[in-house]
């Protein structure tokens, strides 16, 4: 039974949102996702849907391509994959079977549908990793159709030589695959693997994302004028921090948007680290040359009861008290190069914004403790200028859009009041 959700960061009322597949089908966005549920069971991670127009309001359909609750089963857990129609209208999803104790660990498995939420698995066209890949790693295949080619094009997260890669399998039907080799080897100067590749063009550009599953550990975009490359790095190449997780990109021919999820804390412990799942995130991308820029989609913007911070000059150790309870505070901020700015949602929830060191920052700590500890998640700040600065508030979720960049964060513990500490410089507010 299809309920509905009504938010810009949407979950079900039960369970936690991982891995997204979104896809838009020239109607609805239909945002699949691997549903956390954390029942105990002895299998985990069904295919579960929601659907949007705008991003706001959602249709919870619930569990669509289930688990097998068997311990020898080879998708006792279904990884990501994605979604795609044929010529014909036909759905196809393509999902990673996940049993660790079985070898090999992951295999490529599909299912078919003919509106896209009945579905029917086909077990016989599961394949395993080639030879030249880690089989234990060989998951979360992403299919479209690759006109040059007139070829449908399959990415998959694997590992070649102990290097993480983006192999490319190649098919006629959706049916039977060939490895045509690594589409993308990890240029981060680690070893970690690639997960959740998507592949979109727009703008007459090809963006190609994926989450690095270790280090840093957030999504990181690449640019290239032809399907296959080569693929250059942005300035920065990614748009949120690390409280921003499996971004996968999708358009409607018009728009770019990245789909991710900001996790739970474990046991819900402000203090605790990031663990796995959580809530569904959607920032729109705005393309300038190479870079992506993030912002509210704007017809979620639409929806939300808006707030102006208020103008002024504000100088060092000077606070400015906000109103926490607003959905979305907003405002045009002018900083020197020299500001220094805290956001306090709570004693041990801060948000520090150093436009010297050109880093935004997120601790989970005292303000007086911030300098003996590393943050929880960052992302880049611009030195200095004017800027359009928005923070949403929605239960647990706060996100950070200021000038070029995002940065997601779960708070369990806020304050009715966000209190603006200037701690060096000026901040203008116009």
């Amino acid at each position: 039974m299809e309920t509905e959700v009504n938010a810009l960061y949407p979950k079900s009322e039960d369970s936690f949102v991982g891995d997204p597949m979104p896809y838009f089908n020239g109607e609805e966005f239909m945002m699949y996702y691997l549903e956390d549920l954390r029942d105990g069971q002895i299998g985990f991670h069904p295919f579960s849907l929601m659907t949007t127009n705008d991003f706001y309001h959602y249709k919870n359909v619930g569990e669509v391509i289930p688990y097998v609750n068997e311990e020898d089963s080879a998708e006792r857990a279904l990884g990501t994959g994605s979604i795609i129609q044929d010529e014909t209208g036909i759905y196809h999803a393509f999902y990673t079977g996940h049993n660790g104790e079985r070898t090999p660990k992951e295999v490529i498995m599909h299912a078919s549908s003919k509106d896209g939420k009945n579905w029917q698995k086909i077990p016989e066209d599961t394949f395993q990793a080639d030879d030249m890949y880690e089989k234990n790693d060989f998951r979360d295949p992403y299919v479209f159709y690759e006109q040059e080619s007139q070829e449908y094009w399959m990415l998959i997260t694997t590992r070649q030589d102990g290097q993480g890669i983006i192999a490319k399998y190649t098919s006629n039907d959706l049916r039977t695959w060939k490895n045509t080799g690594s589409f993308f080897n990890n240029d981060l100067g680690n070893d970690s693997n690639l997960e959740c590749p998507s592949l979109v063009y727009f703008n007459e550009k090809w963006y190609l994302a994926f989450s690095d599953q270790w280090d840093k550990r957030v999504v990181h975009y690449r640019v290239a004028d032809r399907v296959d490359g080569p693929f250059r790095k942005s300035t920065t190449d990614h748009v949120d921090g690390a409280g921003f997780y499996a971004g996968r990109l999708e358009t409607d021919g018009e728009n770019l948007y990245q789909v991710g999820w900001i996790p739970t804390k474990e046991n819900h412990d402000d203090l605790s680290n990031y663990n796995w799942a959580g809530n569904l995130a959607v920032h729109q991308l705005k393309s300038e040359g190479d870079k992506l820029i993030p912002q509210i989609p704007k017809t979620a913007y639409e929806q939300l009861d808006k707030q102006q911070v208020p103008t002024g000059n504000y100088t060092k150790n000077k606070e400015l008290i906000l109103d926490g309870t607003a959905q979305l505070l907003e405002g045009t901020v002018q900083v020197t190069s020299d500001t220094k700015v805290a956001l306090e949602f709570s004693k041990e929830n801060i948000i520090l914004l150093d436009f010297g060191n050109e880093r935004m920052q997120y601790y989970n700590t005292y303000l007086e403790d911030i300098p003996r500890r590393n943050p929880q998640s960052e992302i880049n700040l611009t030195k200095s200028g004017i800027f359009d600065w928005k923070i949403v508030k929605e239960n647990e979720i706060v996100v950070i859009y200021f000038g070029d960049y995002a940065l997601s964060n779960r708070m369990y513990e806020m304050n009715n009041e966000i209190k603006m500490i200037v701690l060096d410089g000026q901040v203008t507010v116009k």
